[in-house]
């Protein structure tokens, strides 16, 4: 039985958090035993620890994990995950988000556990700092990856990224795109969400509310589609610091009614069930789920030409791609799309087909053991 630690800053409910859970939950139980480590959250970023223990997960909280910058508990949270791994004598420790790399790497090699993981979920956004913060990032994420054996990139452009950046070697590099439990979604049927009118164009975007997510882009194409499209309704799916600035940039944009933010909600399908087209109009990503759930439900999405989007999404086929931060490129593709749905069926037939073939959740699992194995025979056959 192979012992594996994952460990994430924190267990709130965003993209990275939910693929640690997915798998944590996936590995094959006669083969592997899992424990997940995690510290805190910030306020209004909601919980999936309630989540996790249903799902049956052992959980194993560190309080002094968090997203913020601060040496006196990042010491005591460096402590903290050493005695854990101490305690566990785990085979595998595998990583995810730069804080929990960075200090779970330190305290696996602390600890003498004999394979180290980090998954890179997208691009370090910190290391391209200018002055010294940025300088001491590059520096910090650099070290961190000399202490793993594998580095794990969800796509071939976060890869491209951290190799640009001087983040590891090329050898090291393990491309494993993020997968979803595509029946979940391909199968899904149910009411319109309460709070969503009935006769509306309804377009819609699923994320946390925050500045790379560039969502006050999709309000000023709104903004420019009102006219050409009197029952269009803007969904927006999340929670995030930026609610009230996005509020308030809709309302100076007479949107009114026309947006509606859910703030976070339990489960996206009866909302991504709903919307003629899923929008993703960010500025920096990796591989984002939600794009591979609109796929296999059938929705054909607009989204912008960055990271790994255009390994998801192929431009025309299911969807368009259009370059981040126009507002009129984003307009004029959801106008071309809401005109036009023969085009929608056809683009939301192909995503399904590419979902359930290229993203199951069962595909990334198996590499990932595949990972797992591999990296341990060839510590052993070294030892």
């Amino acid at each position: 039985m192979i012992r594996v630690l994952q460990v994430v800053t924190r267990l709130v409910v965003r993209g990275v958090p939910r693929h640690v859970l997915e798998l944590a939950a996936g590995v094959d139980p006669v083969r592997f035993t899992v424990e997940v480590a995690a510290g805190r959250g910030e306020r209004g970023e909601g919980s999936l620890w309630p989540e996790a223990a249903s799902r049956g997960l052992r959980l194993l909280p560190v309080p002094t994990l968090q997203r913020s910058v601060r040496p006196d508990a990042d010491v005591r949270a460096l402590w903290d995950l050493y005695r854990i791994m101490r305690r566990g004598r785990y085979d595998v420790v595998h990583t995810h988000i730069s804080k929990a790399g960075v200090l779970g790497r330190a305290a696996a090699r602390l600890a003498g556990v004999p394979v180290v993981i980090h998954t890179y979920h997208g691009p370090v956004l910190e290391v391209e700092a200018r002055g010294a913060a940025g300088a001491g990032y590059r520096l910090l994420e650099r070290a961190a990856a000399w202490l793993a054996d594998g580095l794990v990139a969800v796509s071939a452009a976060t890869a491209r990224h951290c190799l640009e950046m001087g983040i590891g070697r090329q050898g090291q590099y393990r491309i494993i795109h993020n997968g979803i439990d595509v029946g979940r979604f391909m199968d899904w049927q149910g009411p319109r969400p309460e709070g969503l009118p009935a006769g509306r164009r309804v377009v819609g975007a699923v994320g946390s509310l925050t500045a790379e997510k560039c969502l006050d882009v999709l309000l000023q194409a709104a903004a420019k589609l009102q006219v050409r499209v009197p029952q269009l309704q803007v969904v927006i799916v999340g929670d995030g610091p930026l609610r009230s600035h996005l509020q308030a940039h809709a309302a100076a944009l007479g949107l009114g009614a026309c947006v509606h933010f859910t703030g976070l909600v339990e489960d996206v399908r009866p909302w991504l069930g709903h919307f003629e087209v899923l929008v993703t109009p960010s500025r920096h990503e990796g591989l984002p789920t939600v794009l591979l759930e609109a796929l296999a439900m059938g929705r054909p999405v607009v989204a912008t030409r960055v990271g790994g989007i255009p390994e998801i999404v192929e431009d025309g086929v299911d969807g368009l791609l259009v370059e981040p931060g126009s507002a009129e490129a984003l307009a004029d593709a959801l106008m071309r799309l809401l005109a036009d749905g023969e085009l929608r069926g056809r683009m939301g037939a192909h995503g399904r087909r590419v979902a359930r073939e290229r993203f199951g959740l069962e595909v990334m699992v198996r590499r990932t053991e595949q990972l797992y194995e591999e990296l341990l025979a060839s510590r052993r056959g070294r030892a």
